[in-house]
């Protein structure tokens, strides 16, 4: 029985440690990723996040289905067709760091398509079971709820 216990408290220790051991880093989380659940845009989102090791970051995010512009030229769209993009679709770039002993991303929003976001800073929760990256978002850009955000890691 005490060799049982011994060992249970070794195992136990070494989860925590391994818990501890492998909290989230620029570096550890640095990839390319693609949307795996992203409530704003529906089923089987489209785009791709990319984090750098030294820091930099790009997201781009669409609904699956996008209608064409009717005219074949993004400057020639009519209000309904720039509504549907607008609607359906979110980029920015910047940098990030983790923060909170690996507990937060904060995006540093250099440029987006939604203006507001122009240099501003969002600190959010995060989270990583294997290749999964999930990620809280407080504020979307499209308003309502705040909503999590899962990526899989690209091989």
């Amino acid at each position: 029985m005490n060799r049982r216990y011994a060992l249970g408290v070794i195992a136990a220790s070494a989860a925590a440690f391994a818990t501890y051991a492998t909290a989230q880093t620029t570096k550890s989380v640095a990839g390319t990723y693609s949307p795996v659940s992203v409530p704003a845009y529906g089923d089987k989102p489209r785009g791709q996040m990319i984090l750098t090791p030294d820091g930099r970051y790009s997201i781009v995010l669409t609904r699956a289905e996008m209608p064409k512009i009717a005219s074949g030229s993004r400057t020639k769209a009519t209000a309904e067709e720039n509504k549907a993009v607008v609607d359906g679709s979110i980029a920015h770039s910047g940098r990030y760091t983790i923060d909170d002993g690996g507990k937060a991303i904060t995006f540093h929003i250099e440029t987006s398509t939604f203006p507001n976001w122009n240099g501003t800073t969002q600190k959010r929760p995060l989270s990583m079971k294997g290749d999964l990256l999930t990620y809280t978002v407080a504020t979307p850009s499209g308003g309502g709820a705040s909503a999590d955000v899962t990526w899989r890691r690209m091989k």
